[in-house]
């Protein structure tokens, strides 16, 4: 039958080696977002209410923006969006979504489970 040959992937793979910390190699004019968590924001949501959601990853009010981004990564603001009803949805914790301001499972990468959370960048600065 067809499901016996189908193949299957395992949910969670055992371990994670990361090689290196995530290097930036960004040339542009301003600062890549840094990674808040590595799981996304589970949030109620009231439909016609504007959000501002965290592009930089630097808000201590995650996953919203609080404008750290004004001193801590000029050139990124918010991403706002406005529900068109109540919902409860996953908010993107890592900033590197493909599709703002959801979860995309991105986090899930190598590229991000390798890299330091926005807590720890701030302690070695």
């Amino acid at each position: 039958s067809p499901s016996a040959t189908a193949r299957t992937r395992p949910k969670r793979r055992a371990s994670l080696r990361c090689a290196s910390p995530l290097r930036r190699t960004d040339t542009s004019s301003y600062a890549p977002p840094v990674i808040a968590s590595k799981k996304p924001y589970k949030v109620e949501l009231v439909g016609g209410k504007r959000y501002s959601w965290c592009t930089c990853g630097h808000s201590k009010k995650q996953p919203f923006c609080d404008g750290s981004h004004k001193t801590k990564a000029p050139g990124l603001g918010p991403h706002r969006f406005v529900p068109e009803k109540d919902s409860t949805v996953w908010l993107c914790g890592c900033k590197y979504t493909n599709n703002p301001p959801f979860c995309d499972g991105t986090h899930k990468s190598e590229f991000i489970q390798c890299s330091a959370l926005a807590e720890e960048s701030d302690v070695k600065s």
